[in-house]
């Protein structure tokens, strides 16, 4: 039997299964150093970096899926994905509440950052097997595909700018930024090798049908 690809439903026991591994990352963030609303936001990205990755890695190895229990990974991407929406509003809290409520002029990094989780508000509300069922299987898939792409390279470019490239100097760890750059390049090779796989497959599949014409 095959496994299910996309998982529209949520399920309470892997909720709580993901609020152990979020709660045990932002812990081990704030052992090694980080603190807190950076580890609040490390976490998140993991968990982002964590739906990125399962998609290509189901295309690539699709047979390990019926070797795993709990429908491990193909079955997790709603609830990995709820808990980042709520970790990175948390960390929005976080940030303005160290900058005592008061907004500070918007630069790219902060704007690009409210736009990522603008959109991870959206996903998020558009999660529940009712609005599925309203907007249609197909219409939420791509509204899904396309959103994340988005919010990941939205905080991808995020966290560059405020590690990397910023103006005042990356005041933090020195390898926390190598985890953030190490976790964008996995996604993105993860992803290219997954669409390169993709176009042989389509490859392959079309020629017997190029020689039935050409016959």
């Amino acid at each position: 039997m095959e496994p299910k690809i996309i998982d529209t439903t949520n399920k309470l026991s892997y909720h709580f299964a993901t609020g152990l591994i979020s709660f045990a990352s932002i812990f081990l963030f704030l052992v090694l150093g980080i603190e807190v609303s950076r580890a609040v936001a490390a976490t998140a990205f993991f968990l982002l970096f964590l739906v990125m990755v399962i998609g290509p890695i189901m295309r690539l190895w699709r047979h390990l899926a019926r070797m795993l229990l709990w429908e491990l990974p193909w079955g997790w991407r709603g609830e990995l994905g709820i808990w980042f929406v709520l970790l990175s509003i948390v960390h929005g809290f976080l940030v303005m509440q160290v900058k005592n409520w008061q907004l500070p002029a918007i630069n790219i990094g902060s704007l690009l950052g409210l736009i990522a989780l603008f959109w991870a508000m959206v996903l998020a509300a558009t999660s529940f097997s009712k609005v599925i069922k309203f907007i249609g299987i197909d219409q939420w898939r791509w509204l899904h595909t396309v959103g994340t792409y988005v919010i990941f390279y939205l905080l991808a470019t995020h966290i560059i700018r405020y590690t990397f490239g910023h103006p005042r100097g990356y005041t933090g760890p020195n390898w926390l930024p190598w985890l953030y750059l190490i976790m964008i390049v996995t996604v993105i090779v993860l992803q290219f090798t997954a669409f390169v796989k993709s176009v042989i497959y389509y490859q392959k599949s079309k020629k017997p049908e190029e020689l039935e014409e050409k016959k």
